[in-house]
């Protein structure tokens, strides 16, 4: 028996939800494994009946979610965080720690000698070298990139100087401290093209949907005489404004409308006046997507995988750059299309909102259907899925972490 920590940043539900998928794996393989997150997701463990541990984490400094200068302004938080870190696996003593989407936990594995390695997607790694969020051919995107460098940059140097406090290597960019000695990829390199490098794993989608309070499918809230039109803005970052609008835009196009609210409860305001709208705290995601002809997501990847699995094309709505090029990375396979057009995120998901607001809905019903009825739309779908049958997601990465 091993016995494994997992340590997922808390921007995101996600995250976590990556960590169950995960132990259950690990579980079944007789292992013991321990899940850390912040004193904001303790209450969803709880709920689920699941033993963990709290820790502090630098997302807790603005508590956004995508990484702000507010994560990495204050040495004394990041030196906090990382302590706090190395005093539970003194105490836990895995034989191996994992990092999800978190920048502290390689600093404080190093620092004692553990096995540290790292889950994440392949867009947030340092050799990625497309600009979040834009095409090749989009304007504007050397300002982008120019912003992206100089914070992924200034949060390397941050990170170093708590580095240095603790003995460990320090990074020029931040992203290096989201690579372990080995790294997984929750997405494929048809999806996210990246250099072959040593230790570096592509498993696939993990695999969870056991949300608390997730309603089950009730087959008579379908009509089954129109299409079927899913909304998923995620558990971090959503605005009922959008929500709105394209509830309202696939209204007008003849579309039934379920939306997964993601726990944010601004969400569940949303509202239409011909009863084809139904709005869930939690959906049991994977049953929807099956019966529906269209996702229209933030691009978060849990998501967005689920609906490739299931051949249903996706239009994102982006809240954060990562999300954003999920987009162009959907554009790219032929199954998806981008709602809005690039547009500079320099650290306030508003101008997204700002964008989908100056879209006429013509403009949003000529993107949806030109997706939908694009001819190649089928057959594109129908490769994804192949390629992403050849993945095992939590299955292979719990055979990999067994692995010295």
């Amino acid at each position: 028996m091993m016995k494994f920590l997992l340590i997922p940043g808390n921007n995101s539900l996600s995250h976590v939800a990556k960590c169950l998928a995960l132990e259950a794996e690990l579980v079944g393989r007789g292992h013991a494994v321990l899940i850390a997150v912040a004193q904001k997701h303790a209450a969803f463990l709880e709920r689920l009946g699941k033993v963990h541990a709290v820790l502090p984490d630098i997302q807790e400094a603005d508590d956004g979610p995508a990484p702000s200068w507010e994560w990495f302004r204050c040495l004394e938080r990041l030196q906090t965080c990382i302590r706090a870190e190395i005093d539970l696996i003194k105490s836990y003593r895995p034989d191996r720690v994992l990092g999800v989407f978190r920048f502290t936990t390689k600093i404080a594995a190093e620092a004692l000698g553990i096995a540290y390695d790292a889950l994440v997607c392949g867009c947030m790694l340092p050799d990625h070298k497309e600009v979040l969020g834009f095409a090749s051919n989009d304007p504007g995107a050397a300002r982008q990139a120019e912003y992206l460098d100089n914070f992924f940059h200034f949060a390397g140097r941050k990170l170093s100087r708590a580095a240095g406090y603790f003995g460990t290597a320090p990074a020029v960019d931040a992203r290096e401290l989201l690579e372990g000695r080995r790294t997984f990829l929750w997405d494929f390199p048809e999806f996210m093209p990246l250099p072959d490098r040593p230790h570096r794993h592509h498993i696939g989608p993990l695999r969870w949907d056991r949300w608390p309070g997730a309603a089950p499918v009730d087959p008579p809230c379908i009509d089954p005489c129109r299409p079927l039109a899913l909304i998923s803005f995620g558990t971090c970052c959503a605005s009922r404004p959008a929500a709105q609008k394209l509830v309202d835009c696939l209204m007008d196009q003849g579309y039934q409308v379920l939306m997964a609210a993601g726990g944010q409860a601004d969400l569940m305001h949303v509202s239409a006046t011909n009863g084809r709208l139904t709005i869930w705290p939690f959906a049991p995601l994977k049953a929807l997507i099956a019966q529906a002809a269209l996702v229209v997501s933030h691009g978060g990847q849990m998501t967005l995988f689920e609906a490739l699995e299931q051949g249903v094309p996706v239009a994102v709505m982006p809240f954060q750059p990562e999300q954003a090029h999920n987009g162009v990375c959907l554009e790219r396979l032929g199954c998806g299309r981008r709602l809005i057009p690039a547009v500079a995120y320099k650290g306030d998901s508003q101008v997204y909102v700002e964008a989908l607001a100056a879209r006429e809905q013509t403009q949003l019903m000529e993107t949806i259907q030109g997706l939908i009825r694009h001819p190649d739309t089928p057959s594109h779908l129908a490769r994804t899925r192949r390629m992403l049958g050849n993945y095992s997601g939590a299955a292979r990465l719990a055979e990999l972490l067994e692995q010295p």
